[in-house]
């Protein structure tokens, strides 16, 4: 018999805290919807046992991950291997990064957040019960947009409204979902998986959970105020809501409306799931060493350009190329992760991710069903594909969250691959 046990805690922060995210600083001055952590644990009757909490925040340090999990593992008696960890990535969350002079981690923060991810877990394993699960794919096409582009004089650009340019690529349009029902077969919960940048709120300083806030409130009213929604946010590096192409939106509360389309989406395909008595839970883990790039000539000269007066965006990538520039290549410490639910397995990768990365392994996983998780367990920055490494590409722009190798993402989906085979 397969148990399970879902849980919430809140986690949001102390008005007046910074709020990362914006080529800006931002203090909160109000709250549009309360953050949260939600967990999941899983156990078999043979011992196996998996957990997942995700946050309402726009990462988490390698650092805050690693001992928050072995604090899980610890205390559940259970793998590290096994505790997986990841963000929703709102651009409206707390302090838990300092990025140029934008944002400054809170310390307090982050301590109050690793230990509200270790309670979440703890609670869900306490509150276990038996439950049948079952998985299902379902398709949303309208919420998420590629956001890298191709202009017509064949340069690159991200977030561009350029006529005549075109997509580099195609989203992941797929809705993944885990039903889990008590043994009764009544409503218990699910974990939701889609792809799609966290930042449809606007450049507002109060806290939001953005569309998977409101995706979870939505389903709540379907299925009832007991009902507990994951959300895993899938590799969506390259993929955000605006519709560049075709005109972007900028209604107030969009974010609201994603999150009932989204919703309406997940509850389609969670009606149509046939429940499994497929008991797998497991977890395997890796952790590595990749190396980062350093600048190159063309764009150690442009830093040497850049003054003041440039504005605060120029400054801030003049600023990191000349300090990566002077650090020289860095060891960056990477921890990849593959969870076993049933006929699912789930990949985290801690980066935010190019989606073409959860193609890659859905189409080889070994699995019937696959989710991705974008930022789980840590952040080493972008993680784009070799072809769009190129001048005007944002996410390949160096700094400190864009510093892997061209390599690095292929690297880790074949590492993936062959833990998945483990499972």
């Amino acid at each position: 018999m397969l148990h399970c046990g879902l849980y919430e805690v809140d986690i949001t922060p102390a008005l007046g805290m910074e709020i990362p995210g914006h080529f800006r600083l931002r203090r909160a001055d109000g709250i549009l919807e309360r953050l949260y952590a939600y967990a999941a644990y899983f156990e078999n009757d043979k011992g196996g046992k998996a957990v997942i909490v995700t946050c309402d925040i726009i990462q988490m340090s390698d650092d805050l991950a690693s001992k928050t999990r072995a604090k899980i593992a610890r205390d559940l008696d259970m793998p590290a291997a096994a505790v997986m960890l990841c963000a929703t990535h709102t651009h409206y969350g707390g302090p838990v990064e300092t990025w140029g002079d934008f944002v400054h981690e809170n310390p307090v923060y982050i301590d109050f957040l690793g230990s509200r991810m270790h309670d979440a877990a703890v609670y869900a394993a306490q509150r276990k019960r038996p439950v049948r699960i079952g998985h299902g794919r379902g398709f949303e096409g309208t919420l998420a947009h590629y956001r890298d582009f191709i202009l017509p004089d064949g340069s690159y650009a991200t977030n561009a409204h350029v006529p005549g340019m075109r997509a580099f690529g195609d989203i992941d349009p797929e809705v993944g979902v885990l039903r889990i029902d008590n043994a009764d077969g009544t409503p218990y919960g699910l974990i939701a998986n889609y792809a799609c940048h966290c930042d449809s709120v606007g450049g507002v300083t109060k806290f939001s959970s953005d569309y998977p806030g409101a995706m979870r409130d939505t389903l709540r009213k379907t299925y009832g105020a007991d009902f507990m929604p994951l959300f895993v946010n899938g590799f969506s590096g390259n993929i955000n809501h605006v519709d560049f192409e075709h005109g972007t939106s900028s209604e107030p509360g969009y974010y609201r409306r994603m999150g009932r389309i989204l919703a309406g989406a997940v509850s389609e395909t969670y009606e149509k799931i046939f429940l499994s008595d497929d008991e797998s839970v497991g977890g395997a883990d890796e952790s590595f060493v990749l190396q980062s790039r350093l600048p190159d000539a063309e764009t150690l000269a442009w830093a040497e350009t850049v003054r003041p007066e440039d504005g605060v965006v120029n400054n801030f990538y003049a600023s990191e190329t000349k300090r990566m520039d002077a650090e020289g290549t860095k060891p960056i410490p990477v921890t990849v992760q593959v969870l076993k639910i049933g006929k699912m397995m789930i990949y985290g990768m801690p980066g935010e991710i190019y989606v073409e990365f959860a193609k890659i392994l859905k189409e080889r996983s070994p699995s019937e069903y696959t989710m991705t998780a974008n930022l789980a367990n840590g952040s080493i920055g972008y993680v784009v594909i070799r072809e769009l490494h190129k001048k005007g590409i944002y996410p390949a722009r160096i700094c400190c969250s864009a510093k892997t190798r061209p390599d690095a993402g292929y690297e880790m989906a074949e590492r993936l691959l062959k833990l998945a085979e483990t499972l």
